[in-house]
Formats: C-alpha cells, structure tokens, sequence
C-alpha cells in the first residue's frame, strides 16, 4: 500500500510544477486550482505514505539476553 502512495507522490510533484508554469498542461483551468489540487495530492501522499510505511524492527534488550544465558559462560566484570 506504500508503494501506491509512493507513486502518487512522484506523479504528483511535476504535476503540481507543470501546473505553476502551465495549467493546460496537466488539465486544469486556473493556477490556483492546479495548486490546489496537485499540492493537496502531493501532502496527502506524503503523509500516507508515513502512515503506511513499515516499522522498524524492536531492538532485544540486553536484560533480556543476560537472562537467558547459563551462568557458567557469563563474561563478569574485571576486578580492577
């Protein structure tokens, strides 16, 4: 679903340029209505595309992999 947004978003971006310069050129009557609408696509998208993105693994804590470990191989601290 990411991927969708994505490719709105980058669609979205020269529209709204071509727009500024043309408004003939995208289909749209009036600067402000290509602003209007392609600008909107463009944040819409990007702020979609952060919703649907995939999150990042969770770091283990290190409590818990000291836990599991068998107290004969514990690495212990110098005794400095």
């Amino acid at each position: 679903m990411s991927s969708l947004f994505v490719l709105t978003f980058m669609f979205s971006t020269p529209a709204f340029c071509l727009g500024l310069l043309n408004p003939q050129w995208v289909g749209q009557g009036t600067r402000k209505r290509a602003t209007a609408l392609y600008g909107g696509l463009m944040a819409v998208s990007f702020l979609l595309v952060g919703v649907t993105a995939a999150k990042p693994p969770q770091a283990v804590s290190s409590g818990l992999l000291a836990s599991t470990e068998l107290a004969e191989f514990r690495v212990s601290a110098p005794l400095c």
